[in-house]
């Protein structure tokens, strides 16, 4: 057994011309295709999955539907251009989701500054122009947080060994991500790496912290997918939230024993839910999840008795893993407010 249980890879993404990720949605007052303000977890996994497959590295495998995960990838969240605070997820009073500073406290409408790209598609073999298209994109230089946990369980020197591998070389040349990046577009330079190794001294120290609270407020820093009985849930309730606590100890604890707590919803907070797609099930035809929208906030009562086992947990899922399902996507990543 070792004291370690992760490693906690951190950086900075700049971007260095224009970025499109596509939601999939199309805006009817701005005539464009939606995109996304910042690059979400799964489009930095599977950019990296590409790079995986290509050097022929077995880390790949674990990227299969049914592997158990060893990457879990976060999304990039903003900086803020004025002090480089992190910018949070929250829900406006009015049921909007706004970015607040974890700095000086502001809150921004919006996450980066986007507008809308009109491109051309050229009929190669007609030598003409057959359709003009229009997609929001990133279009003003950005800075956004780059973070990977690596699960220390299983395979873990040959997994963080493949990772530094792929990661040095997008430190020399770059990330791609999005739409028209086989053309030039959606390039990001990546900074600022460095490997800390996350220890159980480390999460018991927060379990402590924890444990003072029997009364804790969740809040998502990215979008939770959250199944019951096949059916995607629209609230996280105390036996959903249980169950994603029991879950992160099982993927990152060595020594998980199975325990039982009493978590109540008591009160939260979010907006309208809406449909996320993933390319397993645009391959496979399915339908796209339903998502719990980043910013909500859940708040649930610790009954008295809970053992310490429930708070280690609770620490190893705010620190290393999230809420609900496809966390190694960066689904439902928080922090216990």
């Amino acid at each position: 057994m070792t004291d370690d249980v992760a490693v906690e890879v951190t950086g900075a993404l700049v971007t260095q011309n224009e970025v499109i990720l596509s939601t999939g949605e199309f805006d009817r007052r701005a005539h464009a295709m939606r995109a996304y303000g910042y690059p979400p977890g799964q489009a930095i996994r599977g950019a990296l999955g590409y790079l995986f497959l290509a050097a022929g590295l077995p880390i790949i495998k674990t990227y299969e539907v049914n592997a158990e995960p060893v990457l879990y990838f976060k999304d990039a969240l903003p900086y803020h251009h004025v002090d480089s605070g992190i910018l949070y997820p929250v829900i406006t009073p009015e049921k909007y989701v706004n970015y607040q500073c974890q700095k000086c406290r502001e809150i921004l409408r919006y996450p980066s500054f986007k507008s809308v790209i009109t491109k051309t598609r050229l009929d190669r073999h007609k030598g003409t122009v057959s359709m003009m298209w229009r997609q929001e994109g990133i279009t003003k230089r950005a800075r956004f947080r780059f973070k990977i946990i690596v699960k220390l369980k299983r395979d873990a020197e040959e997994n963080l060994a493949a990772l530094i591998a792929v990661l040095r070389f997008v430190e020399e040349n770059g990330l791609a991500l999005g739409k028209r990046s086989m053309k030039g577009s959606g390039r990001l330079r990546l900074e600022n790496l460095t490997y800390n190794r996350v220890t159980m001294d480390d999460i018991e120290v927060r379990a402590a912290e924890l444990r003072e609270k029997d009364i804790i407020k969740v809040r998502l820093l990215s979008e939770a997918i959250v199944r019951e009985k096949g059916t995607n849930l629209t609230v996280i309730r105390g036996d959903s939230f249980l169950w994603s606590v029991k879950n992160a100890a099982k993927n990152f604890y060595y020594d998980y024993k199975n325990f039982s707590a009493g978590v109540k919803l008591i009160s939260y907070e979010t907006t309208k839910p809406y449909p996320l797609g993933f390319l397993d099930l645009k391959l496979s035809g399915g339908r796209p999840e339903i998502a719990i929208p980043k910013g909500s906030t859940f708040t649930y009562k610790i009954e008295p008795g809970a053992p310490a086992e429930f708070y280690t947990a609770l620490a190893l899922l705010e620190r290393c893993h999230g809420i609900g399902n496809r966390a190694s996507s960066g689904k439902g990543e928080i922090i216990v407010e």
